[in-house]
């Protein structure tokens, strides 16, 4: 039961967020274009300027917009070479009103460190298709007073998620840093430090969500944790940066990176994904790599809450069920491996031409591709894309094995002998026979966004007619009136 309601918030999730305001502006259909002009590089680049807004003009795919804020921002990746730092963008700092396809707020990431420049949008797009609270994100060309700046990731700010995800931009937001553990309560700013809202009035809030954790006897955990916290999204969330050896986070560190939000809808905590330019394996690889770092890593298996895992089976199915998901549907080599073709083939004449990004032309394509290379003078065997992808899949599937792990668990596997669906790939319709009237389908593309929903109304070839969509691949995403899921891959062709 649980599972199914996981399942049918997951979907309700896609949906709203196809429904959403920034659809055009964080579509993956275009590389879009954003110029600012009337920016004083001479002072904005300065480090006591990062956070303070400059008032200018910009121009978001062809539409302008003045009277705008634009600052730097970053911890580490402000020290980008060549001025290419992170930028924060506010619509609305000095004249109210202001938006662009109807987003007022957007960040744009310099893809720090990574030679592929798609580390971190790849996996908000993997978190975003997990059904976790996840910021949309496209990318962008960038200029500054006419003079071309670089590629960047645009990035959907936190308070349009919070906004659009709880109905409330204002709400408390806590993240642990290097210290910090979501077990241990401290407000010293080396553990938490208040993201957002007010602290004065939650920080018992999240004394108590602590508390919880380390102290809840095991067999009252799950009766009693996911009333403070939505603790399935942390162990999700958890699955997702070992799949991805994503080390600048909870896998490597205490907490870092991890930011809770104070949901007041929810009356609990909301695990927010953040910062993944480090994923895929960036950093670390001497030590461990895409194919040692073990499905249940030591590194964590004793770190407080995860340390539950082995002791709670309901959390260690909902790890090893993510887990599943990412090898068989998110992170197969079919699938990732086209969206990887996908963005080189967007960005790779305006990645060439971006002189102060930090790989050169022939890093960048290594970077994407097969094989291993030494990045930047101390990252050692940075794998490519396409090889951690490969190796990684081989890993995670060889320890569900040896777990005996069943991956059919959760999802129910296509069988044509209940399922039929024809022809595959197709050009403009395909067909479903099976199933009973009101069950429910989704077509989703590989970026997450929902192309489709619809109920069977007939049991016997019921048409789905997908001419308006773009080739390439989809998941179909089939619900039943018992609440049962299947997903199956489909492909339309030209």
């Amino acid at each position: 039961m649980k599972k199914t309601l996981l399942t049918i918030l997951a979907l309700i999730y896609v949906s709203i967020i196809n429904a959403q305001t920034g659809n055009v502006f964080f579509g993956d259909a275009i590389l879009h274009e954003i110029r600012f002009d009337n920016i004083d590089t001479a002072t904005f680049f300065l480090s006591t300027n990062k956070g303070v807004y400059s008032a200018c003009k910009i121009s978001i795919d062809g539409t302008v917009i003045d009277s705008i804020g634009a600052t730097t921002k970053g911890n580490i990746s402000w020290s980008y070479p060549n001025n290419k730092k992170p930028l924060k963008v506010d619509l609305n700092q000095f004249v109210s009103g202001k938006k662009y396809d109807g987003i007022k707020k957007f960040y744009l990431h310099n893809s720090y460190e990574d030679p592929s420049l798609m580390r971190e949008k790849l996996t908000y797009d993997i978190c975003k298709l997990m059904g976790l609270h996840s910021l949309r994100t496209a990318f962008s060309k960038v200029y500054i007073n006419n003079v071309y700046w670089g590629l960047y990731t645009l990035i959907e700010a936190k308070d349009e998620l919070y906004k659009r995800d709880f109905g409330n931009k204002d709400s408390e937001v806590y993240e642990t840093f290097d210290l910090g553990s979501p077990c241990v309560f401290n407000q010293s700013p080396v553990y938490w430090s208040v993201d957002n809202g007010n602290p004065a009035p939650t920080w018992p809030h999240l004394q108590i969500l602590t508390e919880k954790l380390t102290n809840t006897p095991v067999n009252q955990y799950l009766d009693t944790i996911p009333n403070y916290i939505n603790i399935s999204d942390f162990f999700k969330y958890q699955a997702m940066n070992t799949y991805l050896l994503n080390f600048d986070s909870y896998l490597q560190y205490n907490g870092n990176q991890l930011y809770l939000f104070d949901s007041l809808l929810e009356k609990r905590f909301q695990i927010i994904p953040w910062d993944f330019n480090a994923s895929f394996g960036l950093w670390g690889t001497s030590n461990y790599n895409p194919n040692t770092l073990e499905i249940i890593p030591s590194l964590i298996s004793t770190k407080c809450p995860f340390d539950k895992l082995n002791d709670i089976p309901q959390l260690k199915k909902t790890y090893l069920d993510a887990m599943c998901l990412l090898k068989n549907v998110y992170c197969d080599t079919l699938t990732l491996n086209n969206k990887i073709g996908f963005f080189y083939n967007q960005i790779k004449t305006a990645v060439y031409a971006d002189n102060r990004k930090m790989p050169t032309n022939a890093q960048f394509d290594a970077g994407v591709q097969y094989g291993y290379q030494i990045f930047g003078g101390s990252f050692d065997n940075v794998p490519g894309l396409k090889t951690f992808v490969k190796e990684r899949w081989l890993k995670i599937n060889s320890d569900l094995q040896s777990l005996s792990y069943n991956c059919t668990t959760g999802i129910v596997p296509y069988n044509p002998a209940s399922w039929l669906i024809y022809p595959n790939p197709t050009r403009d319709i395909f067909y479903i026979k099976g199933g009973k009237v009101g069950t429910k389908i989704s077509l989703v593309n590989v970026f997450g966004q929902n192309q489709l929903s619809a109920s069977i109304d007939s049991p016997n070839n019921f048409e789905v007619n997908i001419t308006r969509l773009q080739t390439g691949l989809y998941y179909l995403i089939i619900t039943d009136i018992d609440g049962k899921l299947t997903v199956h891959k489909i492909m339309k062709i030209e």
